[in-house]
């Protein structure tokens, strides 16, 4: 562990020595991020975090946002500690060549987008991020996400407190035509699949599911597809085109 420094309420972002996850990691792929076995007071099970910063001298960035007793102990970390990681696991976003990049972020659904952005703007790509959230007090440090993403983020709250008012598909010039990404929880997903439906703009989602392995063991991340079939978000997931899911109502 390098750096944990709160960011909003109960978010913290921190930051982890680990070269090897780091080379290898590509945006919207995540790790399995737990405090081991050897602290016996900690949750068994990992938790998953999308990597939302990967540095070219081997640090790995996240989100945490505390839900629980897992999430409640890693926001507990403190430089020097060490920490499991298992990763970069899942399928990545794939960038279309042609098009500006535009990421609904809700959430912490903003995590892979800080990655998706900094890695945009360094290959010369136009990328845009309508980041929303409840309130002012949950919305993660701007100054934060221009440091990581080279980005200024649009926000959104559904309160009014800071930004516009409303949700991450209210009032979104499209005359771009940009290929579109998103990741927040399940009715946020649905909302863009409607309107990237309606707009005929492709669409690409990452999934918010609870994993147990991150490896495709456990099967409790399963989301319904298009055919019909329960698919693993871990490992055919947690970035899906559109089209491959079934969007129930």
């Amino acid at each position: 562990m390098l750096k944990n420094r709160q960011a909003a309420r109960d978010t913290f972002w921190i930051e982890l020595a680990c070269p090897e996850v780091s080379a290898a990691a590509r945006p919207g792929q995540f790790v399995m991020l737990g405090t081991g076995l050897g602290d016996v007071a900690a949750p068994f099970l990992p938790r998953p975090f999308s990597i939302a910063a990967s540095r070219v001298d081997g640090r790995l960035g996240f989100l945490v946002r505390v839900f629980g007793a897992g999430t409640r102990r890693l926001s507990t970390v403190r430089p020097g500690d060490e920490l499991l990681v298992l990763g970069p696991l899942g399928r990545p976003f794939q960038l279309t060549e042609g098009r500006p990049i535009l990421c609904l972020a809700g959430g912490v659904g903003l995590a892979p987008f800080l990655f998706v952005a900094a890695e945009a703007r360094r290959a010369g790509r136009e990328v845009r991020i309508v980041y929303g959230e409840r309130s002012a007090d949950r919305v993660f440090d701007p100054t934060l996400v221009r440091e990581i993403a080279d980005v200024n983020p649009d926000l959104r709250t559904e309160d009014g407190s800071l930004g516009l008012r409303g949700l991450v598909i209210d009032d979104l010039n499209l005359d771009d035509r940009p290929q579109l990404l998103a990741c927040g929880p399940d009715p946020m997903l649905r909302a863009c699949a409607g309107l990237a439906a309606e707009t005929r703009l492709p669409l690409q989602v990452s999934v918010e599911e609870y994993m147990g392995c991150g490896v495709g063991t456990c099967q409790g991340c399963v989301v319904l597809s298009a055919a019909g079939e329960w698919i693993k978000s871990c490992t055919e997931g947690p970035v899906f085109d559109m089209t491959e899911l079934a969007w129930q109502t």
